[in-house]
């Protein structure tokens, strides 16, 4: 073997080892759901228990759901809110909203009946401090899907 052909080889398996040990950690925090800002993950199961009796983990995380909201609210007392689906009107049930932090952390809930022509809402709630918010959907067969985002506020909007 020349002297050439052992430094490529050298020098292709120290890059194969040094990109296998950079994608690694990657991989895994891609695997595990990142905690979003703000997050009071006990103070949320404790409302979702009141209003919808189910844990957080009982909540897909799910595509069908479409949250829009500022990710950063100057004031937190007028934050506008959009849930929508892209879910047929009869596979919904009901459109729930809750932040974290909030003094009373189940924001809403609307129910859709049969004269409803699609899963949307649109509404401005009130937001304490820096918190996700959390859709849920729940459908007609009993699940109960999520969409979260977090928002930054700059001004409290619960006192």
């Amino acid at each position: 073997m020349d002297r050439r052909k052992f430094l490529k080889k050298s020098v292709g398996a120290a890059l194969s080892a040094s990109l296998a040990s950079s994608l690694v950690p990657a991989l895994a925090q891609a695997a595990a759901p990142a905690a979003l800002e703000g997050e009071d993950l006990a103070k949320l199961g404790k409302a979702l228990k009141d209003a919808l009796g189910k844990e957080f983990k009982d909540l897909l995380p799910s595509t069908d759901v479409k949250l829009v909201l500022p990710t950063i609210a100057e004031s937190g007392a007028n934050v506008p809110v959009e849930i929508e689906s892209a879910l047929a009107m009869s596979q919904v049930k009901a459109v729930h909203c809750f932040s974290d932090k909030n003094p009373n952390p189940h924001l809403f809930s609307v129910f859709f009946g049969p004269a409803s022509t699609t899963p949307y809402y649109a509404t401005r709630v009130r937001i304490a401090e820096t918190a996700p918010v959390r859709a849920i959907l729940e459908t007609a067969d009993g699940k109960f899907l999520l969409a979260s985002q977090s928002v930054r506020v700059t001004v409290g909007g619960c006192g």
